[in-house]
Formats: structure tokens, sequence, C-alpha cells
């Protein structure tokens, strides 16, 4: 789950079970997730995490999606790969992969003071045919894999390890450097690598060097592997514990960071170098890409940061890469660009909706719903007379959410997509196609009201104009956070009650729809009323239809409404975006406001039927209360 979830509900679970069986759960979640039918894209939804494609890299004749990506010691049994892809990542890194596998004799340990984990020395190992079997599946994980071999001095052994590995694995990591801590003579490693290299000529090897190796004593050994055709090297993010185990996590980054300096000393700027070490905040992974590593491997920090982290640290990566080496792009023309229709779109739906508010706060019938009806406004009153206060209780809350959702847009048209901001457009397009869907329910009620649908028709051009047209590019002005902190940590209760308001609102719109299209009235609808819903069919066939309209209507535009307070809350949580919590606390206001004092002036006050709004704005006013200091607090100075 996100880190808005994670942080807040996940983690203190996980936490408080023993590390294997917490390991074991999130894992076998993740894996079962994303095999389902839509689990996939549930995660992609949730995170919204796929890397901007300027991070795009070619390294060891393969295209990585980012620097970012997955060490081994994550996922030691192979079980959710297909989901962590969706993380955000370049690349994962599996295995170790024996012949027949094993099981570490001690269990993995928790050490939460120091953000690591412990690891028995000799770490369990997956067979070469579980490894085939699950990469098999590698259609569906669209980053590259790389499968590193469990130690083996025997060179049959790891020959036939390579021999037998799927052909779709490219890139491999030899752990075989660790046996020159047994006295090999440089003639013997040099017998090893000859072995090892052709019985795989095709694939690019590389070897692996843990983060407290003696570089130095081992200095002939890496120059000798290079000569035999030894691609690049991986850094392996652990110190050595105890006699029987060794950690990974923080303790090890500035070993990390020692060692990726060393090595790229000794092998010079071409030879490409992959870091791992206690990767735990964005300017961890920075500075081992500083120390000279081309890509980076997160681990531990997924535990104890949260899963957004691959996310944060392409943002930090994505602000590196537009400062080095700004786009020159000549501006296009401002019709050519999605902010400006969308704009247009969000003006008409606003104006639209204030006058609807004018007219439902005065006359609240309008004469092509009393030629619908052929029944004058005092007609109405006659049938019942609360039936017209109960349709103006409808209308004044349909005009509030339609003035909600078009400053919404608006304000994420000119502040977001204008800025290029690819989270900002899909809310508004997202939202939009739902609204202009929901028009569609008249079939269910048989009134087409040809006002409405003349408004909506307009309103759908300037739609697929703005989806026809382009986004523009984005480039980052500010900094992202290099590190989480206090205020960070607290928002994220913020934004959970922020996601949990919008699910609310999509929940909401969507039973209104149901209501409006099947039995059109609640209990406490003709309670309030004092009839029955056979009462006033009776005294006009024709009535129920119209007020079916204005329900389905209302919850069409609830259920436009619950994604665009969604999605911002998902994608666009970022600090110094104050001017999305302004327009949050702001449209939030006023469709809130419009539907709770509507059914004070009506008289409509009972209490079971006004919860939901008054819940909704409570949970809304909450999480933007706690959301405050950081949406709205300084973000890093421009450069």
């Amino acid at each position: 789950m996100p880190d808005w979830f994670y942080r807040t509900v996940s983690q203190p679970v996980l936490f408080s079970l023993p590390a294997p069986r917490a390991r074991d759960f999130a894992l076998g979640f993740i894996g079962r997730l994303a095999r389902l039918p839509f689990g996939p894209l549930l995660i992609d939804f949730l995170g919204h995490m796929r890397a901007d494609p300027r991070l795009r890299q070619s390294i060891l004749d393969t295209e990585f999606p980012t620097a970012v990506g997955l060490g081994p010691w994550l996922d030691t049994q192979m079980i959710a790969l297909e989901g962590l892809s969706r993380f955000g990542v370049g690349f994962i890194e599996i295995g170790p992969v024996s012949l027949e596998g094993s099981v570490s004799a001690l269990p993995v340990k928790r050490l939460r003071e120091q953000e690591a984990l412990w690891i028995d020395r000799e770490a369990g190992s997956v067979s070469i045919a579980e490894c085939n079997r699950r990469v098999g599946h590698a259609a569906a994980i669209k980053v590259p894999l790389i499968v590193r071999l469990d130690h083996s001095a025997d060179d049959e052994i790891t020959a036939r390890l390579l021999h037998e590995l799927s052909s779709k694995v490219r890139l491999v990591t030899l752990s075989s450097l660790a046996v020159t801590d047994a006295g090999w003579s440089i003639e013997r490693w040099s017998e090893h690598l000859n072995a090892i290299v052709n019985a795989s000529p095709s694939r690019k090897l590389l070897l692996c060097v843990r983060a407290d190796q003696d570089l130095d004593a081992v200095a002939p050994f890496v120059e000798q592997a290079l000569s035999k055709g030894i691609a690049g090297f991986v850094i392996d993010g652990s110190l050595k514990a105890d006699a029987d185990g060794r950690i990974i996590g923080l303790p090890v980054h500035e070993h990390s960071i020692r060692q990726v300096r060393r090595l790229r000393q000794l092998c010079g700027p071409g030879v490409p170098i992959i870091a791992s070490g206690g990767v735990h905040e964005p300017a961890h992974a920075l500075a081992l890409l500083a120390a000279g590593a081309n890509l980076i491997q997160v681990d531990t920090g997924l535990i104890y940061t949260g899963p957004g982290l691959p996310k944060r640290i392409n943002d930090s990566l994505l602000f590196e890469v537009t400062r080095n080496n700004p786009a020159i792009v000549p501006p296009p023309r401002v019709s050519e660009l999605t902010w400006f229709w969308t704009t247009l779109m969000g003006t008409g739906m606003l104006i639209g909706g204030m006058l609807a508010l004018g007219i439902a706060v005065t006359r609240v019938v309008l004469p092509y719903d009393e030629a619908f009806l052929g029944m004058s406004l005092q007609e109405l009153n006659a049938v019942n007379a609360r039936l017209v206060a109960f349709m103006a209780h409808d209308r004044v809350s349909l005009a509030g959410v339609m003035v909600a959702v078009g400053l919404l847009y608006v304000v994420l048209s000119v502040f977001g997509m204008r800025r290029g901001l690819h989270w900002a457009r899909q809310s508004v397009l997202i939202s939009a196609f739902t609204g202009f869907a929901s028009f569609f329910l008249f079939l269910g009620f048989g009134y087409l009201d040809t006002f409405h649908a003349f408004v909506t028709a307009s309103l759908l051009q300037l739609l697929l104009l703005g989806v026809h047209a382009r986004l523009g590019v984005y480039i980052p002005m500010t900094r992202p956070d290099l590190r989480g902190d206090r205020v960070w940590r607290a928002s994220l209760w913020g934004q959970l009650l922020l996601v949990l308001h919008g699910f609310g609102l999509l929940a909401a719109g969507a039973a209104i729809s149901l209501i409006g299209v099947t039995e059109v009235f609640v209990a406490e609808d003709l309670q309030f009323m004092g009839t029955t819903a056979s009462a006033l069919w009776s005294a006009n066939p024709r009535l129920v239809p119209l007020v079916a309209h204005d329900r389905a209507t209302l919850g069409g535009m609830l259920l436009a409404s619950g994604w665009v307070f969604l999605l911002p809350a998902l994608w666009g949580y970022r600090r110094g975006a104050a001017w999305l919590w302004w327009v949050l606390l702001i449209a939030g206001s006023i469709g809130y406001s419009a539907a709770i004092a509507v059914h004070h002036v009506v008289g409509y006050m009972n209490f079971k039927h006004l919860l939901p709004a008054m819940g909704g704005y409570a949970l809304m006013l909450i999480g933007l209360v706690l959301s405050y200091p950081f949406l709205c607090g300084k973000n890093s100075e421009p450069v």
C-alpha cells in the first residue's frame, strides 16, 4: 500500500509481528494482488509510481526505466515480483539462486532501532527451477531482471547454473569474489573466471562486492575480472554482524559510499556499478550516485520508510536531470494545450452551477419542467406542501457540487496542467468523463432534460478538445524533499483522511445514482413530505421521474466530485502545494455548505439523513488541518 496507508496502518501492525511472519504476509499480499485480474491496475492507481521517461537510461546493453531498483534481500523467494515491479523501479535483482534451493538455518530478525535486518550468514536461496518458473512470468514484469547466483567455488556448479538459467535473463550477478577470502591465488582466480565467462558468453556478468570487503586486498582480482570480461560490479549492501550473520539496512550506508568511491577509482569511469546499502531516503540514493554508482538498489528502505520511497527518489532524480539538462522546447500555442480547454470546461461548469444555484433558491422549477409535468408551480404545491422544498433541497445540493467541481477543474488546469503535471490532467479527465457518462442515467427514469442535454453536449466538446490537445513538459522548479521529517510523517494521517473522503464521495455518488434510477426516495424523504411514493405517482405519473432525474444527476455529479477530490489526494500530495490545499478547502466548503444549509432552510433536519454530509465535511476538514503544515509549508528554495 502507499505510504499514507503503510506508515499509518500497515507498518505498526506488521512491526507487531515477528519479522519472518510480517515479511511473508506483506509479500504474499502484494504477490496475490498482482495476480488478480485487475490487481496490477489497482497498484498503479493507488501509487501512480511509474518513472518519468526522462529518467530512462541504457547501461549494459539494457534499457532501465530509472536508476532505482530493488535489491535481492527484500523478496528472497521471488513471491511478489509482479507487484514490486510496479513500485516505480527500473530493475529488480533476484536470488540468490542455487541448484536445489535452501532455507536459512536462522530466521531474519528486525533491528528496529538501527533500521536494519539481521540475516543468516548462509542466507537461503531459490532453486534454479523455481527461478526459471518465476522468470517465465516476466511478460508481466516490465523492468529488467538481474539474477544473483549463490556463492560457489566449484566451477562446474556455477557453469551449470549459468547454462540452466532461463534465456530471458541477460544480466547475472556472481558472488564468487568472496572465494578470494579463502586464499586463492590469482592464477586460480583466472581459471575460475575463464570457466564462468565461457559458460555464458551471451550474458552480461556482474561481480558482487561486499560493502565491508577490503578492496585494497582484492584489487588484483578486480582488475583480473575486468580483463576476463566481467561487465560491471554490484555493491552488496551488507555488513558482517557476528559469526553467524550479516546486517542489511541503514548502518551499511556509509560503508557502501566508501566502497563505491574506491571501486570507481579501481575501475575507472566506464565500468557500471550498481550500489545498495541503507537507502532509506532520497538523499541516500543521491549520495551513492554522486560517489560513482550508475544504478542504486533499495531493500530495507521499503520496510522502514515505505513503498513510496522509489517514487520519491525518482522525483529527486528528475529534478537533477531537468536542472542539469534543461529541455529547449519552443512554447506551443495555448490552444494546443489541454489546460486551456479544461479551464474553459471548468469555467462553464462553474457558471452553470452558479446559475443553477440561483434558480434552485428562487423559483426551483423551470418552464420545461412544468411542460414535462403539465403542472404549474402552484399545482405542485397543491399536490404536497413540501414537494417543491424537497426538490429545492436536491437542486441546491446539485448546484453546490457543480460549483465545487467547476472550481476544482479550473484550478487543477491552471496550477496543475499548465505546469505539465500529468496527475492533474488524469484527475480532471477521469472525473469529467464519469460526469458526462452519468448523463445517460436518464434512461433509468425516462426524463430527458433538454437544457441539461444542451449544456452537457457543449461542455463535452471542450473536454474532447482537451483530450486531443497535449499536456506539455513538466519541469520541477523546486527540489523535492530529500529526507522525510516529522511534518511529512504527520501529514500522512491527513492524506489518509483525504483519500478516505474521496472514496466516501464516490460511494455516496454511486448510492444516490442507484436510488435515483430505482426506488427514487428513501424513507426519510417520504417522512419529510408526509406522503408515499404511490401517492405521488397517483398525483402525476411524470412527477416521480422528474424527481428521479434530479437524484440521478446529483449522484452522477457526486461521482465526478469523488474522483476530483480523491485523485489529487492520491497523486498530487507534495510539500508546498498550497494551491491544492486551498482549492480543496474552498471547493469542499462550497459543496458541503450548500447541501447542509438547504436542509436547514427547508426544514429537512433528519439527523440520519444529514449525517453523511456532516461526517464527510468533518473528515475533509480534519484531513486538511493535518495536511496544512506539509502542503502549505515552505518547500526547497527554487534553483
